[in-house]
């Protein structure tokens, strides 16, 4: 994958620190005494060596604190990889972020989320992607969308890295008949997962990612951007013309007049035996 993720540098303020000394005592023609002038004199340059003295050590533990911290910055630094954006990489990248950015998706921590969560998630993602597995059922008063456990389960580990059991979809929920204040879905019935339908939403979102990072733990870490694409140019594009931007760099997207940068946010990912990626944190922050 490529393209330069972010180095890791270090930088230290540096002060500069000037120190005017004064004397001025007049003196009498006869100096057997000390005046009280020249002790006044003698007591506020005692004073201003001492100060000199502690600035002085301050300012070295502070050089040293930065010598130590420069030493780590740097040490830290060799253990990440910077995985270069070569252009199908570039793509597949931007293709599975845009998974999650299309359906405003703003954090997630895989450790945490539960099964609702989860199902929220495949329920987007096939509306979006994969429409044809959704089927459309009457239960009462409403109106539902329905699939299967089993594409439930194929997205869930393909996206998430998470399988979800017999005893999870059993904790759920039956569909409700009639209107009320309870949420959309998940609700579980007859081995399916149940949504109360909706229209009118719009995802012309997409992700675009500038920097790639192996941090040496098993893991990898994406930094990307979170574009909305013009509305009238979204509903003007068919399926293949909306995939071709996935194929921008952050470079070209920054350029292009029909994107708006929103967001932007940090992913940490798993990668699997086959080459494909799964999510286990996301971060999202609004652009500043």
């Amino acid at each position: 994958m490529d393209r330069r993720f972010y180095k890791i540098t270090a930088w230290c303020l540096c002060a500069g620190l000037a120190v005017s000394g004064f004397a001025g005592c007049g003196k009498d023609s006869a100096i057997e005494e000390t005046s009280e002038s020249e002790q006044i004199a003698s007591a506020t340059t005692s004073l201003e060596t001492s100060e000199v003295t502690a600035i002085e050590t301050s300012l070295s533990e502070a050089t040293l604190a930065t010598d130590v911290a420069t030493e780590a910055s740097e040490m830290t630094q060799e253990t990440y990889e910077i995985i270069d954006l070569e252009s199908d990489v570039q793509q597949y990248v931007n293709t599975f972020i845009t998974n999650f950015v299309e359906q405003n998706f703003y954090d997630y921590d895989r450790e945490t989320a539960d099964i609702e969560r989860i199902i929220d998630f495949v329920h987007l993602h096939l509306k979006i992607n994969a429409h044809n597995l959704i089927s459309y059922a009457v239960k009462g008063d409403l109106d539902y969308e329905v699939f299967s456990i089993d594409d439930v389960q194929r997205v869930a580990s393909q996206y998430l890295g998470v399988l979800i059991t017999e005893e999870d979809y059993a904790a759920l929920p039956v569909p409700p008949e009639t209107f009320g204040d309870q949420p959309a879905g998940p609700y579980f019935e007859d081995g399916k997962i149940w949504y109360e339908a909706a229209d009118g939403e719009s995802y012309n979102r997409i992700g675009i990612v500038n920097s790639f990072l192996n941090p040496g733990d098993g893991t990898l870490i994406m930094e990307f951007a979170v574009y909305e694409i013009d509305i009238d140019t979204y509903f003007s594009l068919n399926t293949d013309e909306i995939r071709e931007y996935y194929a921008l760099t952050y470079e070209q997207a920054e350029n292009d007049p029909t994107l708006t940068k929103v967001r932007t946010g940090t992913a940490r990912v798993g990668a699997t035996q086959s080459g494909g990626y799964y999510l286990i944190t996301y971060t999202t922050s609004d652009v500043t």
